[in-house]
């Protein structure tokens, strides 16, 4: 598939909408994950919205798009617009020191001193502060409190020297929740709540849980371990590193934010241009595939396009929210369980769009629903589908649907080609269908492997 330089379409993302209906039921199943829930944002409206599974499987309680999750480190990119709207305010600037505003923020460990430490390295993860501070909340879930947080300050806190490269830090990030305390007058929570979410109208975000939102809590479900059930972990505070990881928050909501964080296209804002700018410019490299980490935000690189977000794991849950600012296009992918890869899920949705997009157009002169539906062998599960006009084969198991998928094109009398860059697969061969008298098909050949419907 050969990359387009148009703008990505409406029928694109309706054609994504149509794979994802039929990959995650299944994918969600074969990777035993409880509950799903997803969201696409294109041209900064929500267009799809869907849950998949189980909110609380003992109760069977489906999952919806208004279901509400643990979003995790996404939490940071909340405390960075807090952190630039002082800036813009003239309340403080990223190159201040930390200790300008928290006084007893005092360490020294050999050459590097705590006194030189700044705001921007700490939205950046370039501090070389500790990444947990002293305390083991996330495996006794007892989140340190104000105090506590100040008392973990010591010479061991920085063990890496500053504004050298990437390392992340979840006490740097409750460190500038304690600025934005500091310097506002009010409380982390009350300052998030007046200045972004009351402004964006974010009905079901929350900086951190209380018996208020516990009503459309999922569940958070532990990791699979052999001969033992799913722990569901008790929904927990976590008071100072809230900053850093608190936060609930659902599809809509999300999707109303990412456009208000990302995009230069909406009149419904929380930043100036210019601070978004800030936050988008990667200040290091993270990992050899040459991701980068801004001011509180993870930037990578999908099919050759930038995009911007970040994800999150917290005790029963995985996120990820993402944005390409080229095309206007968000992606929200919120799990349930501690062992589900978000960041996967999502990277493949980007995927399935941007394949889609440069998928070209058949005049296949077939009826596309006599063919669609589930296949089966003993080999794995097929999903058939009609896009532009020809049918497409993927595995519903797989994290990305159409990176190994096969395209049916139809050369007369009942036969069709596969093609595929799956140099594995049955490559150039003939594929073909039976329908043994019913007007959809029974059963689908692939060169010499025959497949059952079975939905």
């Amino acid at each position: 598939m050969q990359a387009s330089t148009k703008n990505i379409s409406a029928t694109t993302i309706k054609n994504a909408a149509k794979i994802l209906d039929a990959w995650l039921p299944h994918k969600i199943q074969t990777s035993y994950i409880p509950g799903l829930s997803v969201g696409i944002v294109y041209k900064n409206k929500l267009v799809y919205q869907k849950g998949f599974g189980w909110a609380d499987m003992e109760r069977k309680k489906k999952t919806l798009p208004e279901t509400t999750y643990r979003i995790a480190s996404i939490s940071k990119t909340f405390t960075a617009v807090a952190i630039l709207q002082l800036v813009e305010s003239g309340k403080l600037q990223l190159d201040d020191t930390v200790t300008q505003y928290l006084p007893w923020f005092q360490a020294n460990n050999k050459k590097i001193q705590a006194k030189d430490i700044t705001v921007r390295q700490l939205l950046s993860h370039s501090s070389g502060v500790f990444r947990d501070g002293v305390t083991p909340h996330w495996i006794d879930d007892h989140f340190p409190n104000h105090k506590q947080l100040q008392a973990s300050g010591s010479n061991n806190m920085m063990d890496y020297q500053h504004s050298v490269g990437f390392k992340y830090s979840n006490f740097g990030f409750a460190l500038l929740g304690e600025i934005i305390r500091e310097i506002s007058g009010v409380s982390y929570n009350e300052y998030i709540s007046k200045n972004i979410l009351d402004k964006l109208a974010l009905k079901n975000t929350f900086p951190d849980f209380s018996t208020t939102t516990k009503k459309e809590l999922s569940n958070g479900y532990g990791r699979i371990i052999l001969e033992r059930e799913r722990e569901v972990f008790a929904h927990i505070k976590t008071h100072a590193y809230t900053p850093a990881t608190g936060f609930i928050s659902n599809v809509p909501d999300l999707a109303k934010y990412l456009p208000a964080l990302f995009s230069s296209k909406t009149s419904n804002t929380i930043l100036t241009e210019v601070s978004k700018q800030e936050m988008m410019k990667g200040e290091f490299p993270i990992n050899e595939e040459g991701e980068q980490y801004g001011l509180g935000v993870r930037i990578e690189e999908i099919e050759k396009r930038k995009i911007f977000g970040h994800g999150g794991s917290f005790p029963g849950y995985s996120t990820k929210i993402s944005y390409d600012k080229e095309n206007e296009i968000g992606v929200i992918v919120l799990c349930n369980t501690i062992d589900a890869n978000a960041a996967l899920f999502n990277k493949g949705i980007f995927e399935t769009i941007y394949r889609l997009h440069a998928l070209k157009k058949q005049s296949n002169k077939i009826e596309i629903n006599k063919y669609e539906g589930l296949y089966r062998s003993r080999w794995g599960d097929n999903v058939v589908l009609g896009i532009n006009g020809q049918l497409m084969v993927f595995d519903p198991s797989t994290d990305s649907p159409l990176k190994y998928s096969s395209s049916l094109l139809y050369s007369g009398k009942g036969l069709f080609v596969i093609e595929t860059k799956n140099n594995f697969w049955f490559r150039g061969e003939p594929a073909r269908f039976l329908f043994q008298g019913r007007r959809k098909a029974t059963t689908m050949i692939l060169g010499t492997w025959p497949n059952e419907r079975i939905e």
